[in-house]
C-alpha cells in the first residue's frame, strides 16, 4: 500500500536566469514530417508516492528501448493527493487530462495511459508492470496523420512561437505542451525515506490554447506561442504536439522536439 507523508519544512533556491544578448535571443527549432507514429505514455506520479520512483523507472526503460518512437510524459495531478505538499509540481493541463481519463483523489498510484486510449473493457489506467505490454501492442499500428513543428524560443521574454503542421482532417485537434526534465525536488522512496534532490524527468509543465486538448486541425496549419512558466529551465524543456481524435481525444501522432537545440528529428525507417 502507499505510504503518505508529512514534510514539515523546505526551503528551494531557484538558480538565477542566464543574461544573453538580445541578438542571440531568438533560437530556431526546426522539425520534418514524420514517417511513422510516434506513441505517448502517459505518467500520472505525485511525489508522496513511494512506489511511483519504480514506476518512472519503467517509462525511462521504455523510452530508451523505443527511442524517437515513444513520448513519455509525467502529469502531477492536482486532485490527487500524492500530489500535496510544500513543492508544487501540478500544472492545470495535467488535471485536466486526468479528471478526463477518470482519475479521481482515490485512484491508486502510479499508474499510466497510452495515447489516451482505453484498454477493451474501457479502463484508461494500467499499472506501470503491464505498460511494456501495453506499448507493443500499440506499435503495430503504424498508420498516422503526418506531424512537424518548428518553434522559435525567446529566451527574453521566455516564450516559445510555434508552427505546427499536418494532415488537415475535421475530426482531428492539435494540441501543444511544455514539458520540463530534469527537474530537482522531494520524493517519497520505496524504503519509506525521502530523497531530496531526487530527478523528476519529463514533467508537464502547461500547454497552449485554452485547453490541453487543443483546437481544431483545420488549414494544415496552426500557430501559436506558448510561455515557459516561472522556474522552467528552457535548456531542459521540450514541446509536444499531438494530434488527437476529434470525438474521443485519443492520440493519433505525437511529435517532441528540444528547445534549446536547433535541429530536426529525423524520420523514422
Amino acid at each position: 500500500m502507499h505510504r503518505i507523508f508529512s514534510i514539515l519544512s523546505l526551503a528551494f533556491l531557484l538558480a538565477a536566469c542566464e543574461v544573453i544578448d538580445p541578438a542571440d535571443r531568438l533560437l530556431p527549432v526546426d522539425a520534418v514530417p514524420q514517417s511513422s507514429r510516434r506513441h505517448v505514455l502517459l505518467e500520472f506520479t505525485g511525489f508522496r508516492c513511494v512506489n511511483c520512483p519504480s514506476a518512472e523507472a519503467t517509462a525511462v526503460e521504455l523510452q530508451s528501448l523505443y527511442a524517437e518512437r515513444l513520448i513519455v510524459i509525467a502529469l502531477h495531478p492536482a486532485s490527487n493527493p500524492f500530489t500535496k505538499g510544500v513543492y508544487d509540481y501540478t500544472c492545470p493541463a495535467a488535471d485536466s487530462v486526468y479528471r478526463f481519463v477518470g482519475g479521481t483523489a482515490s485512484t491508486p498510484f502510479p499508474t499510466g495511459c497510452i495515447n489516451l486510449a482505453p484498454d477493451a473493457e474501457g479502463h484508461y489506467f494500467s499499472d506501470h508492470e503491464l505498460w511494456g505490454a501495453t506499448i507493443l501492442q500499440a506499435m503495430q499500428d503504424t498508420l498516422c496523420p503526418s506531424l512537424s513543428l518548428t518553434a522559435t524560443l525567446d529566451t527574453v521574454a521566455r516564450r516559445v512561437d510555434a508552427r505546427i503542421s499536418y494532415s488537415a482532417r475535421d475530426d482531428m485537434r492539435v494540441a501543444l505542451w511544455l514539458v520540463e526534465d530534469s527537474v530537482v525536488g522531494p520524493q517519497a522512496m520505496p524504503d519509506g525515506s525521502v530523497l531530496m534532490d531526487y530527478t523528476h524527468r519529463h514533467v508537464l509543465r502547461t500547454s497552449a490554447f485554452d485547453t490541453p486538448f487543443g483546437v481544431p486541425a483545420l488549414a494544415d496549419a496552426t500557430t501559436t506561442s506558448i510561455p515557459l512558466p516561472d522556474g522552467c529551465d528552457a535548456a531542459h524543456c521540450f514541446l509536444v504536439a499531438l494530434l488527437l481524435n476529434a470525438t474521443n481525444y485519443q492520440i493519433l501522432n505525437a511529435y517532441e522536439t528540444k528547445l534549446s537545440t536547433a535541429g530536426s528529428m529525423p524520420d523514422l525507417p
